[in-house]
């Protein structure tokens, strides 16, 4: 009875983690706490927590030594759809998001930002 007990609270606690969570580059990783379509992009904290810096559902994403770019599916339908970059030397711990983070941006936005920056190319997650 009481291994049962101890392997019935040790499932329980496996299934507090996150859905999914995996590095992305530096700081910054891919997590879903819930269910894949709340996956969102934060910066990673040396204690563990992470600090969401783009809202789920994020579907590509790139990098380079100075940006991380981000496509995000607003609906989780495809209908809407935003970009976002990070000014990776502009972020940090303790760094305001609406000063690092870039977007949300429609399109059009993005590509022009994209060419004046030389953004780096997202890729599907997954």
């Amino acid at each position: 009875m009481r291994l049962f007990l101890l392997l019935a609270a040790a499932a329980v606690l496996a299934g507090c983690g996150p859905v999914q969570d995996r590095d992305v580059v530096g700081h910054y990783r891919l997590v879903a706490t819930d269910a894949p379509e709340e996956q969102m992009l934060c910066y990673l904290l040396d204690g563990g927590n992470c600090i969401e810096r783009i809202p789920a559902t994020v579907f590509e994403v790139g990098y380079d030594d100075r940006y991380v770019v981000a496509s995000v599916d607003e609906d989780n339908d495809g209908s809407h759809l935003s970009y976002y970059y990070i000014i990776r030397a502009l972020d940090g711990p303790l760094a305001e998001p609406s000063v690092s983070v870039k977007g949300p941006l429609y399109l059009e936005e993005f590509e022009r930002e994209k060419s004046r920056l030389a953004l780096p190319q997202a890729r599907p997650v997954g």
